[in-house]
Protein backbone atom coordinates (compact mmCIF):
# COMPACT_ATOMS: atom_id res chain seq x y z
CA UNK A 1 0.00 0.00 0.00
CA UNK A 2 1.54 3.08 -0.69
CA UNK A 3 0.61 6.32 1.42
CA UNK A 4 -0.18 9.58 -0.54
CA UNK A 5 -0.38 13.16 0.87
CA UNK A 6 -2.61 15.84 0.30
CA UNK A 7 -2.64 19.34 1.17
CA UNK A 8 -4.20 18.58 4.61
CA UNK A 9 -3.28 16.58 7.20
CA UNK A 10 -4.94 13.70 6.80
CA UNK A 11 -3.47 11.16 4.86
CA UNK A 12 -5.23 8.53 2.09
CA UNK A 13 -4.37 4.69 1.84
CA UNK A 14 -4.57 3.78 -1.77
CA UNK A 15 -3.20 -0.07 -3.36
CA UNK A 16 -0.21 -0.18 -4.56
CA UNK A 17 -0.59 -0.37 -8.47
CA UNK A 18 1.36 -2.98 -9.87
CA UNK A 19 3.01 -2.82 -12.92
CA UNK A 20 3.24 -7.03 -13.51
CA UNK A 21 1.12 -9.82 -12.20
CA UNK A 22 3.08 -11.64 -10.30
CA UNK A 23 3.14 -15.35 -11.74
CA UNK A 24 3.49 -17.07 -7.88
CA UNK A 25 0.26 -15.50 -7.10
CA UNK A 26 -2.11 -17.75 -8.91
CA UNK A 27 -0.28 -20.89 -7.63
CA UNK A 28 -0.20 -19.34 -4.12
CA UNK A 29 -3.94 -19.24 -3.83
CA UNK A 30 -4.45 -22.49 -5.25
CA UNK A 31 -2.20 -23.96 -2.23
CA UNK A 32 -4.02 -21.67 0.15
CA UNK A 33 -7.23 -22.76 -0.71
CA UNK A 34 -6.23 -26.45 -1.07
CA UNK A 35 -4.99 -25.68 2.88
CA UNK A 36 -8.12 -24.16 4.00
CA UNK A 37 -10.54 -27.16 1.86
CA UNK A 38 -8.27 -29.91 3.94
CA UNK A 39 -8.92 -28.02 7.11
CA UNK A 40 -12.33 -27.60 6.99
CA UNK A 41 -12.70 -31.62 5.85
CA UNK A 42 -10.71 -32.35 8.92
CA UNK A 43 -12.86 -30.44 10.80
CA UNK A 44 -15.74 -32.15 9.36
CA UNK A 45 -14.42 -35.76 9.86
CA UNK A 46 -13.86 -34.98 13.70
CA UNK A 47 -17.28 -33.44 14.04
CA UNK A 48 -18.81 -36.63 12.16
CA UNK A 49 -16.61 -38.77 14.67
CA UNK A 50 -17.85 -37.37 17.38
CA UNK A 51 -21.34 -37.61 16.71
CA UNK A 52 -20.56 -41.16 15.64
CA UNK A 53 -19.55 -42.43 19.03
CA UNK A 54 -22.27 -40.33 20.63
CA UNK A 55 -25.03 -41.90 18.43
CA UNK A 56 -23.12 -45.45 19.00
CA UNK A 57 -22.79 -44.77 23.23
CA UNK A 58 -27.07 -44.09 22.76
CA UNK A 59 -27.89 -46.85 20.87
CA UNK A 60 -26.22 -49.56 23.51
CA UNK A 61 -27.56 -47.70 26.33
CA UNK A 62 -30.58 -47.93 23.86
CA UNK A 63 -30.14 -51.73 24.37
CA UNK A 64 -29.14 -52.54 27.43
CA UNK A 65 -32.34 -50.41 28.59
CA UNK A 66 -34.68 -52.73 26.30
CA UNK A 67 -32.42 -56.19 27.27
CA UNK A 68 -33.47 -54.98 31.39
CA UNK A 69 -37.04 -54.07 30.54
CA UNK A 70 -37.44 -57.26 28.92
CA UNK A 71 -35.60 -59.13 32.02
CA UNK A 72 -38.35 -57.02 34.13
CA UNK A 73 -41.37 -58.32 32.49
CA UNK A 74 -40.12 -62.04 32.18
CA UNK A 75 -39.57 -61.54 36.45
CA UNK A 76 -43.10 -59.41 36.65
CA UNK A 77 -45.31 -62.26 34.74
CA UNK A 78 -43.45 -64.92 37.41
CA UNK A 79 -44.51 -62.69 39.96
CA UNK A 80 -47.98 -62.53 38.80
CA UNK A 81 -48.40 -66.19 38.72
CA UNK A 82 -46.57 -66.94 41.93
CA UNK A 83 -49.72 -64.41 43.46
CA UNK A 84 -52.49 -65.94 41.30
CA UNK A 85 -51.22 -69.18 42.97
CA UNK A 86 -51.15 -68.12 46.40
CA UNK A 87 -54.54 -66.33 45.96
CA UNK A 88 -56.29 -69.63 44.72
CA UNK A 89 -54.41 -71.48 48.00
CA UNK A 90 -55.86 -69.02 49.98
CA UNK A 91 -59.60 -69.22 48.56
CA UNK A 92 -58.88 -72.86 49.12
CA UNK A 93 -57.54 -72.77 52.66
CA UNK A 94 -60.95 -71.52 53.65
CA UNK A 95 -62.64 -74.53 52.56
CA UNK A 96 -62.91 -76.69 55.50
CA UNK A 97 -62.73 -80.57 53.64
CA UNK A 98 -59.65 -78.56 51.53
CA UNK A 99 -57.83 -77.90 54.93
CA UNK A 100 -58.18 -81.02 56.48
CA UNK A 101 -57.04 -83.15 53.45
CA UNK A 102 -54.34 -80.71 53.43
CA UNK A 103 -53.24 -80.84 57.12
CA UNK A 104 -53.56 -85.19 56.85
CA UNK A 105 -50.96 -85.04 53.72
CA UNK A 106 -48.62 -82.56 54.90
CA UNK A 107 -48.24 -83.25 58.68
CA UNK A 108 -49.77 -86.43 58.71
CA UNK A 109 -52.62 -86.34 61.08
CA UNK A 110 -55.46 -88.75 61.00
CA UNK A 111 -58.96 -88.94 62.28
CA UNK A 112 -59.84 -90.69 65.19
CA UNK A 113 -60.01 -94.20 63.95
CA UNK A 114 -58.12 -93.61 60.92
CA UNK A 115 -54.65 -95.72 60.16
CA UNK A 116 -51.89 -93.48 58.11
CA UNK A 117 -49.55 -95.32 55.93
CA UNK A 118 -46.62 -94.43 54.34
CA UNK A 119 -46.03 -95.47 50.94
CA UNK A 120 -42.51 -94.12 48.63
CA UNK A 121 -42.51 -90.60 47.47
CA UNK A 122 -44.53 -91.20 44.07
CA UNK A 123 -47.51 -92.81 45.66
CA UNK A 124 -49.41 -90.52 47.64
CA UNK A 125 -50.46 -90.64 51.32
CA UNK A 126 -53.28 -93.40 51.94
CA UNK A 127 -55.62 -93.27 54.70
CA UNK A 128 -58.12 -96.43 55.90
CA UNK A 129 -61.23 -95.51 57.51
CA UNK A 130 -62.46 -98.29 60.06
Amino acid sequence: MEIRKLNSNVSVLQPKKSQTPDPNHKNHRKVVHRRRIAMIGIIFVIILVVFGVQIFNAHRTYANTLGQIEVSEQKLGKEKSSQQDLKLEVSQLHDTNYLEKYIREKYMFSKKGEQVYNLPDDVKTTTIQK
